[in-house]
């Protein structure tokens, strides 16, 4: 059934009505903590190889198989979850993420058995970097996103933004080691970052919201959070808590109903 936006009563009358069927919600945790997890883990593995803090040039064809795994598929994962938790920023960032992860495993995988020969990072790398433009637009439009949400979530993804579009340079061959060198060092901020917010959520739904535990992990959430639904609703279907929500403090949801009751009298 098809309803046009100059129908306003039948939009309406769609948008108010009680369904005639019964329907059973599944409740799933937050899929960014996942994706979150697996991402801290692997970009700061790979940036802080790629900074030079430790290894060689073979040390990638060792660690790539836990990056790839850990990285690329608990990511990928998690982007799927994102759909049942009706998150798109989740989704988007999460599977582009894990299928570069995945994807550079295969490469280095293809390497180590010699079908591919070793390429060096440092070097110019136009494949590589045509590959990282499109991470870039995505993850700019993500971090845009992200700035509704909370302050570490945001930041995070602009310094993976602002380290992908260096990462770009690889098209150079005159400034390629010096600019990826650079792009690492952003990589590694943000993999701290998003190790911080995994563990916010691993310490929200272990202490609960109004725990004094919990207000030792800050994560600065931003006026449009606080001020977003608690259940987010769509045409035709009930109304589906986020993926990616603030953590439900019983006394804020207390709080907010005597508000809304208050209104109601007034």
């Amino acid at each position: 059934m098809a309803i046009h936006q100059e129908d306003s009563r039948r939009l309406v009358d769609t948008l108010h009505q009680t369904p005639n069927v019964s329907i059973f919600l599944k409740p799933i945790a937050p899929p960014a903590a996942l994706g979150l997890a697996g991402f801290a883990g692997s970009t700061f593995i790979t940036a802080s190889w790629i900074a030079g803090w430790w290894g060689n040039s073979e040390s990638p064809t060792i660690f790539f198989p836990f990056v790839a795994f850990w990285g690329g598929l608990s990511q990928f994962i998690a982007g799927l979850m994102g759909f049942a938790a009706r998150d798109i920023l989740v989704t988007i960032i999460n599977t582009m993420w894990g299928a570069f992860w995945m994807s550079i495993g295969v490469v280095y995988l293809l390497v180590a058995v010699g079908s591919l020969p070793a390429h060096s990072i440092y070097e110019q790398f136009p494949e590589l970097a045509s590959w990282f433009v499109v991470l870039a637009f995505f993850t700019w439009s993500c971090a845009f996103a992200a700035v509704a949400r909370d302050v570490i979530l945001a930041t995070l993804l602009f310094f993976l933004a602002i380290g992908s579009t260096i990462a770009c340079s690889l098209f150079n061959p005159e400034s390629a080691r010096g600019n990826i060198k650079a792009a690492a060092y952003f990589w590694i901020f943000s993999a701290i970052l998003a190790w911080w917010r995994s563990t916010v959520y691993l310490i929200e739904e272990a202490y609960g919201a109004d725990s004094k535990v919990t207000k030792f992990f800050p994560i600065f959430r931003t006026p449009w959070e606080k001020k977003a639904s608690w259940v987010i609703s769509g045409i035709g279907e009930p109304g589906v808590k986020r993926g990616v929500p603030k953590m439900v403090s019983e006394k804020g949801l207390l709080a907010g109903a005597e508000q809304k009751e208050g209104n109601g009298h007034a």
